[in-house]
């Protein structure tokens, strides 16, 4: 109980600290509708996530099932290669993520694709910018992030690339191996596009919602840029 208390008292202490946890799970649950609005779109997904989404169209099984797998497996990735323990306090970004994507996309939005390309194009517009918006303040939050963005990090130093480098090497090789299990349905020129225009968008987002971070009085510094 003790060990739970210091826990409660660090990430959720104060009432900056609460609201800091309440846009935490803003941006998770935002980001899930932007991913679920790009499958909607039927022009193509974020790269990072064509793998879930062709799984899920191959065996039709919902997709954030496949992702919630899929994080598991890269927190358990990342600590073998880290030599340390996994981070399992990452299950709760996991779980949200998975969850919340599953209730936009097949309860709240429906399954009915989009024919007209004005309408898919539109549909494609908002779900970038609520992707990119999600993630840079769910970035900005102090609470575990999502896998995917701590292997990036983890594969960086391992190789001394780039963060660019190791994301542009990892969401191509996702992307192709999503066409291959998916096709067109999952991989297509809106794929192309996040590829080209999520990580900017990130950063615009990054850069305003720095008021998150200083919610927390916390002397600890963070780079301005998270595509390094």
């Amino acid at each position: 109980m003790q060990k739970i208390q210091q826990i409660y008292d660090h990430y959720l202490g104060n009432k900056r600290k609460k609201f800091q946890f309440v846009l935490y799970l803003f941006g998770i649950i935002i980001s899930s509708l932007g991913l679920a609005l790009l499958f909607k779109s039927g022009v193509g997904v974020a790269p990072g996530d064509t793998v879930a989404f062709g799984l899920s169209e191959r065996f039709n099984i919902k997709v954030g099932y496949f992702l919630i797998a899929g994080f598991i497996a890269l927190v358990l990735i990342n600590a073998k290669i880290e030599g340390k323990r996994p981070r399992f306090e990452s299950i709760l970004p996991i779980l949200l993520r998975g969850l919340s994507l599953n209730v936009w996309l097949y309860t709240i939005l429906g399954e009915e694709k989009l024919e007209l390309i004005w309408a898919q194009w539109s549909v494609f517009s908002l779900g970038v910018f609520l992707l990119g918006l999600g993630i840079a303040v769910y970035l900005r939050s102090p609470f575990p992030h999502i896998p995917v963005d701590h292997f990036m990090v983890v594969v960086n130093q391992r190789t001394n690339q780039s963060k660019r480098f190791v994301r542009i090497l990892f969401e191509g090789g996702l992307a192709l191996l999503g066409f291959l299990l998916g096709g067109w349905e999952v991989v297509g020129v809106g794929t192309l596009i996040t590829a080209l225009f999520l990580g900017p968008i990130i950063q615009f987002f990054f850069e305003k919602s720095d008021f998150i971070e200083r919610l927390g009085h916390t002397n600890k510094t963070r780079s301005d840029s998270v595509l390094e």
